[in-house]
């Protein structure tokens, strides 16, 4: 019920294109179809109690646990049904832990494994195993503290929802998921209202665009916070005061100030010569007392990145003799007002400073943080606390210029979020408090809320309310939407997560390789100078050694001792290395060819015993192979092919077929050898004239019907079998006779696209040699990679080496980054599944830089 009432809000228009909700809709269908769309799953479910929650997994990351309590046992038939009737492509693989059996969901549509149970009589499910083995571990232990433990009286005041659900809500979990989004560690606001010890029921309702959530709020140990408000206060008094710039809006409309100084924050860290000072000229001379209990604080939009502006708001009827307690405590307790105290006009408002840290807080028990100096004046009735200079000759201004919500006929809807009743209203205006988001997101969030900011804004306004009713605090919380058109986001601004600064340029890199021991990634880059250098994701150099030239081949790893250690194995020009993760050379290496110029490297291990083989080409046309002492072996010392090598040899083991060492020539013959150096049945083959272009190997389960595909430089497609007959060749149009033709297959070797580079343009095309899109670039120098980790998860990048560009495309054409990266060598990507995000890793200059890309 409460699922179809959410989907029938105006508002899920727009929240289906977020991913997670987006695949919970079709997986809801996808259910219901396998069982027949008769409402045997509702009929199933109806009446059981479902509860959903949400839980920290990393330091970024979070993840849902699921858990359905089952009247009868009975109840779990829908289950089995759906274990009989799996998706093509599916399995079920079961595991124990503490002696309860664990399933396991595994689906080609699925990007994780659902992890699922029976305990006692609950069905329990993640996506994140763990979760579901805390569940067993809970399960059998009551003395682990859990939710229900810690907040008990939320249980027992409201066991069960009587309308759509309920959302029991800590101060302490929403700190940390704001937390974990957040790039900073020190969210002041955040980190104080999280030690509040504040605990919510909230029941999910609908109303005219609005989603709301009402219920009761709890204080810690059953504190008791007085919120009845005053009688003869005028929440209109402060419409005029409120600032357009204002993102978030804190305000108290009490009775008396004393009910605020109780609702303390435990963990402020006070200044106790301060706090001294204060109970001495300012407390005891009556400063709260001349206060009412009606308070605004402001926070103000944040724009490029400056820091946040504040503004604190005091009501008082005794606004003279407050300004000379203020500036009696400014020039400390043992002086008086005839002294000459500095200030400041604007705008005829006096304005002077108190050079303590945190004066407001100090005063109201850790409220309103953020003040490292603060800035006072008065305006009407109000005194005025603002946390720089320039804060409040801003809020001035607009006081001025009546660019206020009670002035702005735009504001109406954010004062209609302001309850009178209320002894506490909170109010965030989304549109202005969009940039604070960003800023203080992590990059793994902040690609998310970019990409689908014109969804998540939407949702506009988001206000809460607290009222006192006979002794017990009523909550209100709504979403206020607005459906107005919106543009949806095709692109995304990358932005720099992390950055490693070298001393000389890089010419070599990004190539990502994993650490053996907690296998991490980790990178390889060399400088101008020759040094490679090896250093952590975390940016921390593992070790950086000097060879004798820039490298020629790929980087790779091999376990030459086999202990589970891992050495790095290349080749420059000269020489091939392997050196060990502390940047020591293997006995034995570096090992080098008189009268050989390197051009190529690859690792052979033909049955992953470690037993390694080192393919090696020339540029006089010479094929080496080396065992793993550098020592050539027979048959390849050297085998001589027509020329020098198109793309790096290989060796490739077909079920079948058996082993073929594979080289293609730059000259347009294709190579066919044993392992033992002998030419295979029709080797070589003639595909053309040049060839240029990388190839792929199709795998057909036989020599005949397997196939290696690879593009000539006249733009013809052929296709060999592995018995070396030439099965298929296709002509490319061809626009001019300069124009290039390569194939580019993706990082798993597995799929492939076709690329046509004229002068000025380039065009990509599928395996069907349907053209995929076109793109206008005015380079002759160009490098182009393709990352695919699913049908719908494709990456095709332009390198513009000349330009030193780099542009991310998807397949449809539309430029992923808004601006092109900055770099001239191919690039890194990884795609994290759990974060629905890829990792973009690039050098330039003498710069290695990490960013995130979102879905």
């Amino acid at each position: 019920m409460a699922w179809n009432q959410l989907v029938s809000q105006p508002i899920w228009e727009r929240l289906v294109n977020l991913p997670s909700l987006n695949q919970a809709q079709n997986q809801i269908m996808a259910l219901d179809s396998i069982l027949g769309r008769s409402g045997k799953l509702e009929k199933a479910l109806k009446g059981n109690q479902f509860v959903v929650s949400v839980h920290p997994i990393g330091r970024e990351e979070f993840d849902f646990l699921f858990t359905i309590s089952l009247e009868s046992l009975s109840d779990i038939g829908f289950l089995s049904d759906l274990e009989k009737n799996l998706p093509p492509l599916s399995q079920i693989n079961k595991r124990s832990y503490s002696n309860v059996t664990i399933k396991e969901f595994q689906s080609l549509d699925l990007e994780r494994n659902l992890n699922y149970t029976i305990v006692n009589n609950v069905f329990v499910a993640s996506y994140t195993s763990f979760l579901v083995e805390e569940a067993i571990r809970h399960s059998q232990n009551d003395n682990l503290p859990n939710f229900r433990s810690v907040y008990n009286h939320l249980v027992d005041e409201l066991p069960s929802s009587k309308g759509l659900g309920i959302f029991r809500f800590s101060s302490e979990g929403f700190g940390k998921l704001i937390t974990g989004i957040s790039r900073q560690a020190d969210l002041t606001l955040v980190n104080s209202f999280a030690r509040t010890g504040i605990s919510a029921n909230l029941e999910l309702k609908f109303a005219d665009e609005k989603i709301l959530l009402d219920g009761m709020v709890y204080f810690k140990d059953g504190k008791e916070i007085d919120f009845k408000v005053n009688p003869q206060g005028d929440i209109k008094t402060f419409e005029n005061f409120i600032s357009n710039r204002t993102s978030v809006l804190y305000q108290y409309n009490l009775a008396h100030l004393d009910q605020l100084t109780k609702v303390e924050d435990p963990g402020f860290q006070s200044n106790s010569t301060l706090s001294g000072d204060i109970e001495k000229v300012l407390i005891q001379k009556g400063f709260l007392n001349n206060l009412k209990g009606n308070i605004a604080y402001l926070l103000f939009e944040v724009i490029n990145n400056e820091p946040q502006d504040q503004v604190l708001l005091l009501q008082t009827d005794q606004i003279a003799e407050q300004i000379n307690i203020l500036k009696e405590f400014d020039m400390g307790p043992d002086e008086t007002v005839s002294q000459v105290l500095p200030v400041d006009f604007y705008s005829q408002n006096e304005i002077f400073m108190i050079s303590s840290e945190e004066f407001p807080g100090h005063i109201f028990g850790g409220r309103f943080l953020g003040f490292p100096d603060t800035y006072i004046t008065s305006i009407g009735g109000f005194l005025v606390f603002a946390n720089s200079s320039k804060a409040m000759k801003l809020f001035i201004d607009d006081i001025n210029n009546d660019n206020t919500w009670g002035k702005s006929l735009q504001q109406k809807k954010l004062l209609e979020g302001i309850s009178p009743d209320a002894g506490y209203n909170f109010l965030i205006n989304i549109p202005r408090f969009w940039n604070s988001i960003n800023q203080i997101s992590s990059p793994n969030w902040q690609g998310f809320f970019q990409k689908y900011a014109p969804q998540l804004k939407s949702i506009d306004q988001i206000s809460l309310q607290v009222k006192e009713s006979e002794n017990k605090h009523l909550v209100s919380v709504e979403l206020a939407y607005n459906l107005s058109p919106i543009i949806n986001v095709q692109d995304v601004l990358l932005n720099e997560n992390k950055y490693v600064q070298f001393e000389n340029r890089l010419i070599y890199g990004p190539v990502s390789v994993q650490n053996f021991v907690d296998r991490s990634f980790e990178f390889v880059v060399q400088d101008e100078n020759n040094f490679v250098h090896l250093f952590t994701s975390e940016g921390e150099l593992v070790f950086a050694y000097q060879v004798d030239s820039p490298l020629v081949s790929n980087i790779f790893q091999v376990d030459y001792y086999k202990n589970g250690k891992l050495q790095l194995l290349f080749a420059t020009e000269n020489q091939i290395y392997i050196i060990d993760r502390l940047g020591n050379l293997i006995p034995g290496y570096p090992v080098s060819f008189p009268g050989e110029i390197i051009t190529h490297l690859n690792l052979v291990d033909y049955s992953n015993s470690k037993d390694y083989r080192f393919f090696v080409g020339t540029e006089n046309g010479n094929l080496i192979l080396l065992d793993k002492n550098g020592k050539a072996l027979e048959g390849w010392d050297p085998k001589k092919i027509n020329g020098p090598l198109a793309i790096k040899p290989a060796h490739h083991r077909i079920a079948g077929v058996g082993d073929r060492m594979v080289a293609l020539s730059a000259k347009g013959e294709l190579y066919f050898f044993n392992r033992r150096g002998e030419p295979e049945l029709g080797s070589p083959i003639r595909l053309g004239e040049g060839l240029n272009s990388d190839y792929i190997l199709l795998e057909r389960g036989s020599a005949k019907a397997s196939r290696l595909v690879t593009v000539t430089k006249e733009g013809e497609v052929v296709q060999v079998n592995l018995q070396g007959e030439l099965t298929y060749r296709n002509q490319l149009l061809r626009p001019d006779r300069e124009s290039k033709f390569y194939l580019i297959k993706d990082q798993k070797e597995d799929r492939y696209l076709f690329v046509v580079h004229e002068y000025n343009k380039i065009t990509v095309m599928d395996t069907e040699y349907k053209t995929l899109f076109a793109i206008d670039i005015f380079s002759e120098s160009l490098d182009f990679q393709f990352f695919s980790y699913g049908s719908d998860k494709n990456i095709f990048v332009i390198v513009d080496k000349d330009q030193e560009f780099i542009y991310l495309y998807n397949l449809e054409g539309n430029l992923l980054n808004t601006r092109p990266v900055n770099g001239s060598q191919k690039i890194d990507i990884k795609y994290s599944g759990s974060q629905n995000e890829y990792t973009v890793n690039v050098i330039s200059g003498n710069r290695f830089s990490e960013y995130k890309l979102p879905l």
